[in-house]
């Protein structure tokens, strides 16, 4: 007799229902990565920006004496255009210096990119970058995480909330 050479059938159709089954368990743990992964950087760049604006709110308690500053934080950031105001709520307000008070899609893109760092978390009015910024009205604004549209961001000015949600 000959010796035997390979896999009898029964072995490998064995071989594909135990592949078949480990498939059918791994791949969905792999395909949740990519928003873990997402929701990481989210939460990241929102906790940056909710430490950024709490700095610059205990700034203008120490050196503000209550009132609204123009040109209270100086920033080099050439992608920002003008330094950081304050409103009279001590809250980053706008970075043109017309109102101290944040009334518009602009003034929300300005408080994000010179709170934050524009490389890391880019915004714009539109879905073209990082960040979506939008006006809410009230002082308040939305930036929307574009990679995944339900994780956003709220920010209120004249209280200094910020709400994180994902």
């Amino acid at each position: 007799m000959r010796a035997q050479k390979g896999f009898t059938l029964i072995e490998l159709i064995l071989v594909i229902i135990l592949l078949s089954i480990l498939s059918v368990v791994a791949i969905p743990r792999f395909l949740n990565f990519a928003e873990d992964a997402n929701r990481a950087a989210f939460k990241g760049i929102a906790s940056a920006f909710r430490s950024g604006v709490d700095q610059v709110h205990i700034a203008w308690l120490v050196r503000a004496n209550g009132q609204a500053v123009q040109d209270f934080i100086p920033i080099s950031d050439p992608a920002v255009l003008g330094d950081l105001s304050v409103n009279s709520f001590g809250y980053p307000a706008d970075t043109r210096g017309t109102s101290l008070t944040l009334n518009s899609t602009n003034d929300c893109l300005d408080v994000w990119r010179a709170v934050l760092s524009t490389q890391d978390a880019s915004v714009n009015n539109n879905s073209n970058q990082t960040f979506q910024g939008v006006y809410l009205g009230g002082g308040s604004c939305r930036y929307t995480y574009n990679a995944e549209p339900s994780f956003t961001v709220v920010y209120n000015s004249i209280t200094g909330e910020i709400t994180i949600n994902d």
